[in-house]
């Protein structure tokens, strides 16, 4: 047997070297730090004050000189007045209305699309929180709606405008938008209420922030869309820009404008519910009281009551861009619906049939209350099992592990590691940067222990996801199935089922997680069901051609090919679950979520500004590592 000879155990030497040195360097790495550090207590958060001091000097500032200070006196109080008189004009006229019209304005509305099933069903909505007794308590959430959306179209569709015909305001705004809907959404409560005060204005303005990305974004793809040929024979008739834009390009781009709008509606509804922290009342106020009565069923009703809101206006803004000029209803008869509308008012008022008949109460809901206390009851031996596996051989342990045994020089080192390995030197960067960022503001336990909690309820969440999306994704009746199910997770308020989650295993980290998991799942099923459902048929009729079985099929051709959409499911996933961070908060969660509540309770501006950072640099740093994964999954082109 010949010997191998030097070159041979050098080309060994350098592959073993290429295929493992990366974790050679990991664990050299580790150990001697954790041997060189593991004594130091904490990430020294030499910047907590920094920051916090100067933003909270700024606060006590605003509060003694908001009667004086022309700021206040010529900017923000008449601001805040005026944006009050406008709630409470919509607030009055729709309350003043007989309760029998805006269900009829809402079912001509959707008419005029010439789809009657969902005119009937949009105005049944309407009359739903009626009929629980939640009439005036909704009219108050739809007027903020009303004002906060029109305040969001009013800005967003010129910013859009403007980010569509000048690519670089466009490069400046998409990293402010982006911010925007990564925040927490009550981390703009605080400014809020340091510049309005407490009530529904701090909570209109906090709502348009929150909401307004999706119409500036979809106005400039809208815009930029439009067909060049439409604009060129345009300019071509003589028509100006400004005539262009008005006359062409916003005509054409109004379905896509709408759909921002849409976006809009649905972010301002999921923000209203938090904004009763504001004071802001109405449907917001009554989830926030089932929480802490704990009565699942009166809950649901007021849950319910959200999805109404959210259906019709849903139904109203895909009804206002009908594009088909013949499907349309003329001018008569649209003067004989509005005609039709002001008669029955007066008739409304002739009969003093005005105010919404007593019918039914939440109460009617109350049997749910007894089969959760039921399930609760009897089914202790699971929840409580459920419970100890997840906090006790889960949660508490990582969470020690990461903030007292682990030295943070150690997870700061792992962290570059991972971007390194992933995304190269600069998500290894980026990546440290956060980290001692996080660190330094003093945020370095609270992280963790939230990324231990966005850990486990991603797992969760993605081990329900991908299964069911890969299903959906080849069973056309079950992604049918699916469908109300997901749309109602994703439409009603996620304090509501937060209510049984806390009913079943008390406040802590599971209610948190389980709301989490409801809430996030949804992403991850749609988008793997599309990403299995677009592989391309050539792929599949290939793989069948060799012989490969329906299994070998799906787990080597079809999973890999949708590998990097399931990945960008993923992402949602992890975005969604911290988005959830704050009403973890809410129930005993603690870490991030509950010093955002309680920074906001507090009105302490600067903490809350800091925790906001966290929770933004945490979804910065999972969001560009999935994305980085996402991209070296993609197959390359001549694969696709």
């Amino acid at each position: 047997m010949t010997a191998p000879s030097t070159t041979d155990l050098t080309g060994i030497e350098d592959g073993w070297t290429q295929r493992y040195g990366h974790w050679i360097l990991l664990v050299i790495g580790v150990v001697a730090l954790q041997v060189a550090f593991g004594w130091v207590e904490g990430f020294p958060a030499l910047l907590d004050h920094t920051f916090s001091d100067p933003i909270d000097d700024f606060g006590r500032w605003q509060q003694s000189n908001r009667k004086s200070h022309w700021l206040f006196t010529g900017l923000f109080t008449p601001l805040s007045t005026g944006v009050g008189w406008a709630l409470d004009t919509v607030e009055s006229f729709l309350l003043w209305l007989p309760w029998f019209i805006l269900p009829l304005a809402v079912f001509l509305a959707v008419a005029r699309s010439k789809s009657l099933r969902l005119a009937i069903v949009a105005g049944l909505a309407m009359v739903y929180p009626g009929l629980v007794g939640l009439w005036e308590v909704t009219i108050d959430t739809l007027a903020l709606m009303t004002i906060a959306v029109f305040f969001s179209i009013l800005i967003g569709v010129p910013l859009g405008i403007w980010g569509a015909l000048r690519p670089r305001a466009e490069k400046v705004m998409r990293p402010a938008l982006d911010a925007m809907q990564t925040v927490p959404a009550p981390v703009y409560f605080l400014p809020m209420l340091m510049l309005f005060g407490i009530g529904r204005v701090p909570a209109t303005f906090a709502t348009v922030i929150y909401a307004l990305p999706p119409v500036v974004r979809l106005t400039t793809l809208g815009i930029r869309e439009v067909a060049g040929q439409a604009v060129e024979a345009s300019e071509m008739f003589g028509a100006t820009k400004r005539q262009t834009m008005l006359k062409v390009q916003l005509p054409m781009a109004l379905p896509t404008i709408m759909t921002g709008v849409t976006q809009t509606i649905m972010m301002a509804l999921g923000i209203v519910v938090l904004a009763t922290l504001l004071g802001a009342g109405g449907l917001g106020q009554e989830i926030m009281e089932t929480l802490s009565l704990r009565r699942t069923g009166r809950g649901i009703a007021t849950g319910l009551a959200v999805v109404a809101i959210a259906m019709v206006l849903d139904r109203i803004g895909r009804a206002a861009v009908v594009t088909d000029r013949a499907s349309l209803p003329t001018r008569r008869t649209a003067f004989i619906a509005v005609g039709g509308l002001v008669g029955l008012t007066i008739v409304g008022f002739a009969t003093g049939v005005t105010e919404f008949p007593e019918i039914w109460e939440t109460d009617i809901f109350d049997p749910i209350d007894n089969v959760v206390v039921w399930v609760r009851d009897n089914l202790s031996w699971l929840t409580r099992g459920f419970n100890d596996i997840v906090v006790g051989e889960f949660y508490v342990p990582v969470r020690d592990l990461l903030t007292e045994t682990v030295a943070w020089p150690v997870l700061m080192f792992i962290g570059g590691w991972m971007g390194w390995r992933i995304g190269g030197r600069g998500l290894a960067i980026f990546t440290m940067s956060m980290m001692t960022a996080i660190g330094l503001i003093g945020m370095w336990a609270l992280s963790l222990d939230t990324l231990t909690q966005v850990v486990a309820a991603v797992l969760m969440s993605v081990a329900i996801a991908v299964p069911l999306g890969i299903w959906a994704g080849r069973n056309r009746r079950v992604e049918a199935f699916l469908g109300p199910i997901l749309d109602a997770l994703q439409t009603i308020p996620s304090l509501v089922y937060i209510i049984p989650a806390v009913i079943f295993f008390t406040v802590g980290v599971i209610p948190g997680i389980i709301a989490s998991v409801l809430y996030a799942v949804v992403p991850g099923i749609r988008i793997t069901a599309l990403g299995i459902r677009e592989v391309p048929e050539e792929s599949i009729e290939a793989s069948q051609v060799f012989g490969a079985t329906p299994r070998q099929t799906m787990f080597g051709v079809r999973v890999p090919l949708a590998a990097p959409t399931i990945m960008a499911g993923i992402n949602q996933v992890i975005m969604m679950v911290l988005a959830m961070v704050i009403i973890s908060g809410l129930v005993g969660g603690g870490a991030l979520g509950f010093e955002t509540v309680s920074a906001v309770k507090r009105s302490d501006l600067g903490k809350g500004i800091e925790v906001g950072f966290a929770i933004v640099a945490i979804a910065m740093i999972l969001d560009r590592t999935t994305q980085a994964i996402a991209d070296r999954l993609r197959p390359p082109p001549a694969l696709h």
